[in-house]
């Protein structure tokens, strides 16, 4: 076996074990840093490491975009819920905020998103 090579996590584990059993040796305390910092890297590169304000802020956002309020005559409606094709609502008339917009907002609150 090539020692120089990153540990997997499958080795990563056993050394976590084999701390619980008593101190690691140098090369053990090498290893599992070796690890950590290769899976932190792999982290920041596929944006796991994003907080979860931003995940929720482009989430609202993405929704606010398909989720659109629709002026028909005194009420805005959600112009995705209610089926809007520019002319008429095809489907169900849902008032603005919709249900969908509701749900999200009600999980995530203005102020946990910041």
């Amino acid at each position: 076996m090539n020692r120089k090579a990153t540990p997997t996590i499958a080795q990563l584990r056993n050394i976590a074990d084999r701390a619980d059993r008593g101190a690691l040796q140098p090369a053990e305390v090498t290893r599992l840093r070796a690890g950590i910092d290769k899976f932190a890297a792999a982290g920041r590169r596929s944006g796991v490491g994003a907080s979860w304000g931003n995940r929720v802020r482009a989430l609202q956002r993405r929704l606010a975009v398909i989720h659109q309020p629709v002026q028909r005559g005194a009420i805005a409606v959600c112009g995705e819920c209610s089926g809007w094709n520019g002319t008429r609502c095809l489907g169900l008339v849902t008032p603005w905020p919709c249900p969908t917009i509701d749900a999200v907002d009600s999980v995530f609150p203005a102020q946990e998103a910041s």
